[in-house]
C-alpha cells in the first residue's frame, strides 16, 4: 500500500485555501453615525464590509463580491441605502437613510428588502442620526436611532394621518389596473 501523496509545495494551492477561510464573526458595531459607517464601505479589506437599511446595520462582509469594491452595489456599502433600494436607483441624491415621501410600491420594495437582509445577513447595530427638534426651536438638536427613518413606513404613516390617503391612492391604482 503507498503512503497519500505529500501536501502541495508552500504555495501551491493556496487560491484554494483562502476561498475556504471562514469569515471572522460580524463585528457588534452597536448603535454609530452615518459617518463612522462610511469607515466600513471596503475601502480597507481589513474591516467588515456593512450596509444599513431603515437605520438597521447588517454585515454584508460574506457577499463582497457585490457590496466590495467593484461590484454592482459597492456603492451602498458604508452607508443606510434605504431610499435608493427601494426607488431601484444607482443615483448619490437616493443613498440616504431618509425614506419620507416614498409611495405605497417603493415601500413594499424596502420591505422586501430588508426582509432578504434580515434573512440573510447579520444584524450589527443600527444608524444613530442628529435631527433636529420639532418643537419649533432651530437651535436644539436631539439624537435618534431607527424611529426617524421608520416614519415613511405604515407605522409611520398611522401615526401622522397619512395612512388612509396611501391606501386610497393603493386602491385607485389597482382599479386603473383592471
Amino acid at each position: 500500500m503507498k503512503p497519500p501523496p505529500p501536501p502541495p509545495a508552500h504555495g501551491a494551492g493556496m487560491r484554494s485555501s483562502r476561498r475556504c477561510e471562514p469569515l471572522p464573526p460580524p463585528v457588534q458595531s452597536g448603535e454609530v453615525t452615518e459617518e463612522e459607517l462610511r469607515a466600513y464601505d471596503g475601502s480597507d479589506p481589513k474591516k467588515p464590509l456593512l450596509m444599513a437599511i431603515k437605520g438597521q446595520i447588517y454585515d454584508v462582509t460574506q457577499s463582497r463580491m457585490f457590496y466590495g469594491p467593484g461590484g454592482p452595489y459597492a456603492l451602498f456599502a458604508g452607508k443606510d441605502a434605504s431610499r435608493a433600494l427601494a426607488k431601484m436607483s444607482f443615483e448619490e441624491k437616493d443613498l440616504t437613510g431618509d425614506i419620507s415621501g416614498l409611495g405605497p410600491f417603493e415601500l413594499e420594495a424596502l420591505h422586501d428588502w430588508e426582509y432578504k437582509f434580515m434573512s440573510k445577513y447579520v444584524k450589527v447595530g443600527t444608524v444613530k442620526k442628529t435631527v433636529p427638534v420639532t418643537d419649533g426651536s432651530t437651535s436644539e438638536t436631539a439624537e435618534a436611532s431607527t424611529q426617524t427613518t421608520e416614519r415613511g413606513t405604515a407605522e409611520g404613516q398611522a401615526e401622522h394621518g397619512e395612512a388612509k390617503e396611501s391606501e386610497s391612492k393603493e386602491s385607485a391604482a389597482e382599479e386603473t389596473r383592471e
